[in-house]
């Protein structure tokens, strides 16, 4: 059975995400633990603290990404190696770790609040052109995350090992998928093995071509031409997933491109903070995180541990915008 193989009942096949093409070819995604596998804790642990990671992100630097700069730079640097993207400097002092790309003209003045709403692959595009031209394959994983993740990189490198781990001793496709080329998706964010970079780098003269400024796409990949979103949008979180099944042959790409999905066979890698069971425990982002420190040495069982359990051990928190929140977060629960 091929590695992006749907076949098994356990998994479900997705058109390519919203293509109206049928001749497209399906990528499995996952949807709840199997726990019936059976993982040796020290090993995964030691496989974990042994990978090389290197984070990236783009941003547009709208007010509240700026706010959030000092606690990215903070997480980044818990990383191998790390870059920050944008069309732009964040302030006239030109920083070193902000890599400057260019972006095509957009319908939309970049002073609009909505420049590139939905359409961060326009700058992600030439952010993959300077990563591919560079030497990150030396690293095991790069990690595309956004500005308004969490990201606790102690409990990635774990989370990463459990998700090899659970590949090793799954069905054929999934042991098959171990030791290729991989996309993992942990909710929006986004794992690339060094397989699946050296992949991506070799196949770029086909991937990497955007439409031209002037088009209703402009800037956005031109595999995604007649998908979903095209030409109005091109979302990270709708984009990688139908890279996978473009490239030549399919990469295989496990977990789920939502965040607080859990997928089938693996454990929740994306804790949503905006979902609605959140939401009615009442507690602000700073409240959340002083109740999740708690558990972390508690057994609690009242609704309220219930519902923030799934996130003790998740690697990424989405929509964790308050700076002063996440500040504490990484100083209780990281790094």
């Amino acid at each position: 059975m091929p590695p992006c193989s749907c076949q098994s009942s356990k998994s479900v096949a997705f058109d390519d995400w919203g293509s109206n093409q049928d001749e497209m070819s399906p990528v499995c995604i996952s949807r709840s633990f199997r726990m019936n596998v059976r993982l040796d804790p020290p090993a995964v642990q030691a496989e974990g603290q042994g990978l090389k990671i290197f984070c990236f992100a783009w941003t547009t630097w709208k007010p509240a990404d700026l706010a959030l700069l000092s606690e990215v730079r903070a997480a980044f640097k818990t990383c191998d190696g790390y870059s920050i993207f944008s069309d732009k400097q964040p302030s006239t002092k030109e920083e070193p770790d902000v890599i400057v790309v260019q972006v095509p003209h957009q319908t939309l003045s970049r002073e609009d609040g909505s420049w590139l709403y939905h359409r961060n692959m326009v700058g992600l595009m030439p952010a993959w052109t300077h990563l591919l031209e560079s030497t990150v394959d030396k690293y095991d994983w790069l990690v595309n995350v956004e500005f308004d993740h969490l990201l606790l990189t102690s409990k990635l490198r774990l989370s990463i090992a459990t998700h090899l781990a659970i590949l090793r001793e799954g069905r054929q496709e999934q042991q098959h998928a171990a030791g290729g080329p991989l996309l993992l998706m942990f909710g929006n964010a986004f794992l690339f093995n060094q397989d699946m970079v050296r992949e991506m780098k070799r196949q770029w003269p086909q991937l990497g071509a955007t439409a031209p400024g002037g088009h209703q796409a402009s800037g956005c990949p031109m595999f995604m031409e007649g998908r979903f979103e095209w030409p109005a949008s091109c979302s990270q979180d709708i984009v990688y997933p139908n890279l996978v099944t473009l490239m030549t042959p399919p990469v295989p790409a496990y977990g789920s491109p939502g965040c607080g999905q859990r997928p089938q066979d693996f454990p929740l890698a994306c804790f949503e903070l905006q979902r609605q069971p959140v939401q009615e425990l009442g507690l602000d982002q700073l409240q959340l995180v002083q109740e999740l420190a708690k558990l972390e040495h508690s057994n609690q069982t009242e609704l309220l541990a219930t519902e923030l359990m799934a996130a003790k051990d998740v690697p990424l928190w989405h929509h964790l915008s308050d700076p002063v929140a996440r500040k504490m977060a990484r100083e209780l629960l990281g790094p």
